[in-house]
């Protein structure tokens, strides 16, 4: 094995006791960096589930690898970290000629996509965080009749509760207006009438995600409920406009990359490539270019919209100056 070649190497990982408090898998790993001057990287991915504690249902993160972890860097690194009383040991790989287990950078990206699609889904969302429509199918988790199924109701002047459910059975269709504090969405309206507005209002949302992808840090449960109901509710919204729709379907790409869902991101990719010519206007050429870049460390995608806009010596709205931003901040990056 040369030890100057960087490999992911599969570790266990199992607290070392007594445990200090609020210590991680990735506080041990920094710790490490810090005091031998190395630049080991992390990779433990974990699953939101829910539980039941006293009766109410919560969220709680669980590693999606048990007590395996992926740790990315030279031999002799990652033995000296395994050397520490840290909780850190190798995995012996029995059917090779390696000592060690080791994944290559090929499958670990296929794997990181994985993941991410396990990290990104969660099992109910907090009424307060959910933007529900007319016609949402919704299964209510916690508060009153908590398992009931039914289609959702705007509130018009009641007061009752927090949620109107219309709920069809075998003899009529019954309407709730009920208590509910967590709901799961089972089905999205295919009446949207809010498209447009939509897919400007993402927009800050995605850009902030994608920094957050670019830095590996994980979504926090608000990015990731905006970006898996925007995804799944415009995945079913017609647009009856080639431009826009050519630019949601770029949006909707980057958001399903984001969550994991490989089947959503390629027929949102055979969308935008079917409607891409009809896009004109410079400032949405750059921002599905910034997009692709940031998704797909595309150089050349950073470049080409970069070089769009940089003739043009102001930018005229809150979102180009945005815009614009978002392409100083990247500039460096790009540029190494």
């Amino acid at each position: 094995m040369v030890s100057e070649d960087k490999k992911w190497f599969i570790l266990n990982h199992f607290e070392p006791l007594p445990i200090p408090r609020r210590r991680t898998v990735q506080t041990s790993i920094d710790r490490f960096n810090a005091s031998q001057g190395c630049r080991l990287e992390l990779f433990a991915p974990t699953f939101v589930k829910a539980v039941t504690i006293n009766g109410r249902q919560i969220k709680r993160e669980h590693p999606l690898t048990f007590h395996y972890v992926f740790v990315y860097g030279t031999f002799d690194n990652v033995k000296r970290l395994c050397s520490l009383a840290n909780g850190f040991s190798f995995v012996l790989n029995r059917g090779s000629k390696e000592r060690y287990a080791t994944v290559d950078d090929r499958r670990m990206e296929d794997f990181k996509a994985i993941a991410r699609a396990y990290s990104n889904s969660l099992p109910f969302f907090a009424l307060d965080d959910i933007d529900l429509e007319a016609g949402d199918k919704v299964e209510i988790i916690e508060g009153a009749f908590p398992g009931l199924i039914g289609y959702y109701i705007p509130k018009a002047k009641s007061n009752r509760g927090d949620i109107i459910l219309s709920v069809t059975q075998n003899l009529g269709t019954i309407v709730y207006d009920i208590k509910a504090k967590y709901v799961r969405v089972l089905e999205f309206s295919k009446k949207s009438r809010r498209g447009y507005e939509r897919i400007d209002a993402f927009i800050p949302c995605l850009l902030r995600a994608l920094r957050h992808y670019r830095e590996g840090t994980p979504l926090n449960d608000k990015e990731k409920t905006d970006i898996a109901l925007f995804a799944h509710r415009m995945a079913v919204v017609k647009i009856d406009n080639n431009k826009l729709d050519a630019k949601l379907q770029a949006i909707l790409m980057s958001a399903n990359h984001l969550l994991g869902d490989s089947a959503a991101e390629a027929e949102a990719r055979r969308r935008y490539i079917r409607h891409r010519t009809a896009v004109t206007s410079t400032w949405t050429k750059a921002l599905i270019m910034l997009i692709q870049a940031l998704t797909y460390n595309d150089l050349e995608a950073f470049t080409l919209g970069r070089n769009l806009i940089g003739a043009i010596p102001t930018a005229t709205s809150s979102f180009q100056a945005s815009l614009l931003a978002e392409y100083t901040h990247y500039q460096k990056a790009f540029a190494e």
